[in-house]
């Protein structure tokens, strides 16, 4: 009996001060590039796309809400941030929420993904515009986004520059 408790202890000393260790790791990790997820939702907000791409790695890659939109590169992202950054005033994230990605198998992993509402104005109106928004994250070790996959309702803004 002594024996069992003896191993089972061993094995739960062993897997406590393992687990955590990749656990602290991956939060670590999660905490840098929330830094920079934060920034780049700031540099949209002040329609600083300069800002943005010096925050992608070389082999960037965006996927977004628009239909066909598989795999756009960051000039493509740029372009149409722009866009939307000559339509909009007032940029702003609000209700934002930060978590930490999940890896294939359900663990903690160090990508970011936000839940927030886009609040703007129609530069050409002056009206109001919400849009739910939720994006992940993907980095690299050096810290810079790979990819961002971006989801959104597009079509709700048509409606609201109508009303």
């Amino acid at each position: 009996m002594k024996k069992y408790i003896f191993v089972t202890i061993s094995a739960l000393a062993f897997f406590a001060c393992s687990q955590p260790k990749d656990s602290a790791d991956t939060l670590t990790k999660f905490n840098k590039n929330l830094v920079v997820a934060k920034q780049f939702i700031e540099s949209f907000s002040t329609k600083d796309s300069v800002g943005q791409v010096a925050m992608f790695s070389d082999d960037f890659t965006f996927n977004g809400s628009e239909i066909g939109n598989d795999s756009s590169s960051k000039s493509a992202l740029i372009t149409g941030d722009k866009e939307i950054m000559s339509m909009y005033n007032d940029i702003k994230l609000e209700d934002a929420d930060y978590y930490p990605g999940v890896d294939s198998s359900y663990k903690i992993s160090s990508e970011v993904r936000v839940y927030g509402t886009w609040v703007s104005k129609f530069a050409s109106t002056g009206k109001i515009s919400r849009m739910k928004y939720y994006a992940v994250f993907k980095f690299n070790d050096a810290g810079l986004i790979t990819n961002l996959e971006e989801r959104c309702n597009l079509a709700d803004l048509s409606k609201q520059l109508d009303k």
